[in-house]
């Protein structure tokens, strides 16, 4: 999927494996007579930042660096926070973002930072941005590979399945993950909008492999990288077998 092309909404799924992609692309010819063109296999790279106390996160703040080929773009954005079970937009969602050079530093693009955390972090009255900048590294890193296939039908509606296998590394804890994501974007306009959700309803009856989610890649990421500590082992109590012999 190319960087520029305008995405109208997109549905999420976790897969059971890789072989769901068969299932998928089958159902979607059987259903719906879309016609089916194979775009490519991608390489993607998804790097985000946060202090070691986790000051973006808490914060409901995600900065990461996209890289998809030869484009490279930084991103910092308002998270998505969880509602009643729900994950639902911030009332005060932002988004600013900046094409960049692949091996740029986060220094390179200082004003760009600090101008935005302060719009970020508006109810702050003596937010220091320079001095958080200074403290971020990298947290998380999401590497992608993509096979992406576009999906056209009669009405018009465009889209596009991207079938990604991804490898998340948490460099705080050195904790690594894999899973197998599908994401379906939607490109046309809202007159097609009731054969996507046409579609999207099929796919969740019909392919039992496939569990809709409305996480981002990054919280799955936290999810799956978390750390989990080993179960600890009852201390085998002497007293106790001693007792048994006496009765």
């Amino acid at each position: 999927m190319h960087h520029l092309d305008i995405i109208r909404q997109k549905r999420r799924f976790e897969m059971f494996d890789e072989k769901s992609r068969e299932k998928v692309l089958e159902l979607n010819s059987f259903f719906a007579k879309y016609t089916m063109n194979f775009e490519s296999k991608i390489k993607k790279t998804f790097t985000y930042y946060d202090t070691p106390n986790n000051d973006l996160q808490k914060s409901n703040i995600v900065l990461f660096k996209t890289q998809i080929g030869n484009f490279t773009e930084l991103n910092m954005a308002t998270e998505k926070i969880s509602s009643t079970a729900r994950y639902t937009l911030r009332t005060n969602f932002k988004h600013f973002s900046k094409q960049i050079r692949a091996h740029d530093s986060l220094l390179k693009h200082k004003d760009f930072l600090v101008e935005n955390f302060k719009s970020m972090f508006f109810s702050s009255l003596n937010f220091d941005a320079e001095f958080l900048m200074r403290k971020l590294q990298v947290a998380y890193t999401i590497q992608t590979t993509s096979m992406e296939y576009r999906s056209a039908n009669v009405t018009g509606l465009k889209i596009t399945y991207s079938f990604d296998k991804d490898i998340y590394t948490n460099y705080f804890n050195n904790q690594k993950a894999v899973a197998n994501i599908l994401t379906i974007y939607e490109h046309s306009n809202e007159l097609t909008d009731p054969d996507f959700e046409d579609l999207m309803s099929k796919l969740t009856r019909y392919v039992k492999e496939l569990t809709p989610t409305s996480e981002t890649k990054i919280m799955i990421a936290r999810k799956l990288t978390a750390y989990k500590p080993e179960p600890i082992k009852p201390k085998y109590d002497n007293n106790k077998k001693d007792k048994k012999k006496k009765k």
